[in-house]
């Protein structure tokens, strides 16, 4: 008994914390659908004219729509019949636009495929044996450089500083 009453007050503590959101729709949640027909080419909630008469006409359409119980759907529509598919803030997920969905993520990919092959092939070059000849020249350029490190360490352990 008691694990149930734990249980319900829990499942209460959550449903109060994560309020369950209603059918109900705002003009505003449409309007962030929308862009604004003035010349703005902002989206229609974000439109920053002052007294912009196309944002005003736009929203007040859109709550004259809802207040006779058309769905964000069919107000939607309505405004694509209206003025055209560019009046979406985003293209619809068909036809020739999906190709703006698609697009920025297949150059990400490509990008990313061209970055490895280069850096593949910088860790290769890197891991080339170095030819003989050369690490031969390097063993006595270094055997000299010590040489001249060790003279001029003794010498200065004579002189001093000065």
């Amino acid at each position: 008994m008691r694990r149930r009453l734990i249980g319900i007050g829990l499942f209460l503590l959550l449903m109060l914390a994560f309020p369950m959101r209603l059918a109900a729709t705002t003009v505003d949640e449409i309007a962030s659908q929308l862009i604004c027909q003035c010349g703005c080419y902002t989206v229609l909630n974000n439109c920053v004219h002052g007294e912009c008469m196309v944002r005003d006409s736009m929203t007040k359409s859109i709550e004259l729509k809802l207040a006779q119980g058309q769905s964000p759907e069919q107000i939607i529509q309505a405004f694509v019949t209206q003025y055209g598919e560019v009046v979406l803030a985003a293209p619809p997920k068909q036809g020739f636009n999906l190709t703006a969905w698609i697009t920025p993520f297949a150059a990400i990919i490509f990008g990313a495929g061209i970055i490895w092959l280069a850096i593949k092939r910088w860790v290769k070059r890197g891991q080339k044996a170095v030819p003989v000849k050369v690490r031969k020249v390097a063993e006595e350029d270094e055997e000299k450089y010590q040489l001249r490190l060790e003279q001029e360490l003794k010498e200065y352990g004579e002189r001093g500083f000065r």
